[in-house]
């Protein structure tokens, strides 16, 4: 009888160690799962916010290559003043520095 009672508590044992062992492995392997679902998300949004951030710098280069050229073709603007424009202009540039004393150095 005893005997009998030492082997149903060693069996206990035996059942309760198992299921410890399944719940510590079970444990490990949803800690693993969650592990490696946060590493793909991390990776998906880091890959998206690279791509919108590509997106945008194209978006700045273009803009500021369409401001570039708006600032080139108003330096171009004295090719198309014609002759008697420049020189008036430079007729007023002179008179302005004719005006103006210059003290000796």
């Amino acid at each position: 009888m005893r005997s009998d009672i030492i082997n149903e508590v060693l069996s206990v044992e035996d059942k309760a160690q198992q299921i410890m062992r399944d719940a510590s492995t079970r444990a490990r392997n949803t800690l693993s799962d969650a592990q490696l679902k946060a590493g793909e998300l991390v990776r998906s949004a880091l890959k998206e916010e690279r791509e919108k951030n590509h997106a945008l710098l194209l978006q700045a280069e273009e803009d500021a290559n369409l401001r570039l050229a708006e600032f080139e073709a108003s330096l171009d603007i004295s090719s198309v003043l014609d002759e008697s424009t420049l020189d008036a202009i430079a007729a007023k540039i002179t008179a302005k520095i004719c005006r103006t004393e210059l003290e000796e150095v």
